[in-house]
């Protein structure tokens, strides 16, 4: 079997309609889909839950845990995950409990948890 090429006519309507088309995708990459992208997280620093307060807080990276809260002095920042459903941060397990139980990285209303979230305003 040959392939059948088109006749001229029909050549410069398909070029039209891929033209057309490469346009349209071209302003579709450009404009996105109209909202920006979410700002990049801060370098170096991660949501901490404190035990003390029982609120989150942004403060700069430790590989030390619990983190000293710098205004307190005590060890009282641990790492927090996000419950999208609650829209909470809630402390997370310790990194063994997490890697011998998937299922430990719950909120108490048994919902799973994200280390991604919206972060909260207050930054040590």
């Amino acid at each position: 079997m040959f392939l059948s090429w088109p006749v001229p006519e029909q050549y410069r309507n398909c070029m039209h309609r891929l033209a057309r088309g490469a346009v349209a995708y071209a302003m579709a990459m450009t404009l996105g889909c109209g909202s920006a992208p979410p700002p990049d997280p801060p370098a170096n620093q991660m949501v901490y839950f404190d035990r003390a307060t029982k609120k989150a807080v942004v403060y700069h990276v430790s590989h030390e845990m619990p983190v000293i809260h710098p205004d307190t002095g005590q060890p009282t920042l641990v790492p927090a995950m996000y419950c999208s459903q609650c829209q909470s941060w809630f402390p997370a397990p310790p990194i063994e409990v997490r890697q011998r139980n998937p299922k430990a990285v719950v909120c108490p209303k048994r919902h799973a948890l994200t280390p991604d979230g919206p972060w909260p305003d207050k930054s040590l």
